[in-house]
């Protein structure tokens, strides 16, 4: 018998290698789906960051356009470090690394790919309220800038003339970017400049100075953590550094870290325009487009027709990317809806009471007996 299985086994390897089988390459509008377990522990974080990886991925145009041009994706997550969970460093008035950052690229084959990440980040200026950091024409003395959430470009830059960084502009012809800053009466919108990704400084801790007026800041202290998404970013297209060099694009995000924001910022108007563009992104705002919510007060029992999973909004991940797995469900399982709504596409999905949403065309209504049955004996 193994005379005749090794030439056959040899045989089909031969095949394989001389007739590759096809590896079909990211399009753009496929689902991004990469698990950040090892980088982030804690599971709301971590599924929050999994959730608009992949909504940048398939909706954000300068991401794709990033991506498809060969150069990097950068995302800055504020608030979604583990640590946050470490009540010492999540100290945002002490030390601040509660933002996670994340690079993707696209490979050779064209599939989308996380080449470098960071949980020690920050987007977050080291005392906002600090009243004459800066002086603004026709403002008068100023905190230091809190560039808005969104997405901008990335440029080769020395920060301060001294070190490689990563520009941010709202485009080439423009090295400005929307912000707020904070004034004894509240605060005001204007252009910042001069807004760079930098390394961290060594003594950030020891509360002499300012070590960030503004610009996101990478690593906890260790060089070696910015020189990293230096090689991941810039040194992956080009060969020597040289400044004004297109780099791909940047995306702030600080959803998670809007609570500590109001404390620190003293101010939930300032923080709600900082974070408005990543506040229009979030998966409440697909609700506004759903129609005829329904609330079951005693609950409606069903069972699956087929196997299906519950998603974390009332639509599948191909129809709506902020839309993810929360649990699988085989043919024939029990469970109790607690509401319903027809979502944007006008399908009926039923809430349920272990969370999530499961479509409708996949489950059945029990009958009175059956519904008796279950509940007796279920």
């Amino acid at each position: 018998m193994k005379k005749v299985i090794l030439p056959f086994i040899t045989g089909i390897l031969c095949l394989v290698l001389i007739f590759p089988i096809p590896v079909r390459a990211y399009t753009p509008g496929q689902a991004y789906q990469r698990n950040l377990h090892t980088w982030i522990k804690n599971d709301d974080h971590r599924r929050y960051v999994e959730m608009m990886l992949d909504y940048h991925v398939r909706n954000n145009k300068q991401v794709r356009d990033a991506l498809a041009g060969g150069f990097s994706a950068v995302f800055i997550f504020d608030g979604c470090s583990d640590n946050m969970d470490d009540p010492t460093l999540s100290d945002l008035s002490f030390y601040r690394v509660s933002g996670v950052c994340v690079v993707l690229r696209q490979d050779e084959a064209g599939d989308v790919k996380m080449v470098y990440c960071n949980i020690n980040a920050s987007t977050i200026p080291d005392r906002p309220l600090e009243y004459g950091a800066w002086s603004l024409p026709d403002v008068g003395d100023v905190g230091p800038a809190t560039v808005l959430d969104g997405t901008y470009q990335l440029y080769s830059v020395y920060h301060k003339g001294k070190y490689e960084a990563l520009h941010v502009r709202s485009e080439y012809s423009d090295g400005t970017l929307p912000a707020i800053y904070m004034t004894e009466e509240g605060f005001t919108p204007y252009r910042a400049n001069e807004i760079n990704i930098h390394t961290r400084t060594s003594n950030h801790t020891s509360g002499k100075g300012m070590w960030s007026a503004g610009c996101p800041l990478i690593g906890g202290g260790e060089s070696w953590e910015f020189w990293k998404l230096m090689e991941a970013t810039y040194h992956r297209n080009y060969d020597s550094f040289e400044t004004d060099n297109f780099v791909g694009c940047l995306t702030i995000d600080r959803q998670a870290l809007r609570t500590e924001m109001y404390t620190l910022y003293k101010s939930p108007d300032a923080v709600d325009a900082i974070i408005w563009e990543s506040t229009r992104m979030q998966p409440q705002t697909y609700f506004a487009a759903c129609g005829h919510r329904e609330h079951y007060e005693k609950g409606k029992k069903l069972r699956t027709v087929r196997d299906t999973q519950r998603m974390s909004l009332p639509c599948s991940n191909g129809s709506d990317a902020r839309s993810l797995e929360v649990g699988t469900l085989s043919a024939g399982e029990m469970l109790t809806a607690v509401g319903s709504v027809f979502n944007a596409s006008g399908n009926l999905w039923y809430e349920t009471e272990a969370g999530g949403y499961v479509y409708a065309g996949h489950v059945e209504e029990l009958g009175f007996f059956d519904s008796l049955w279950q509940t007796l004996f279920g």
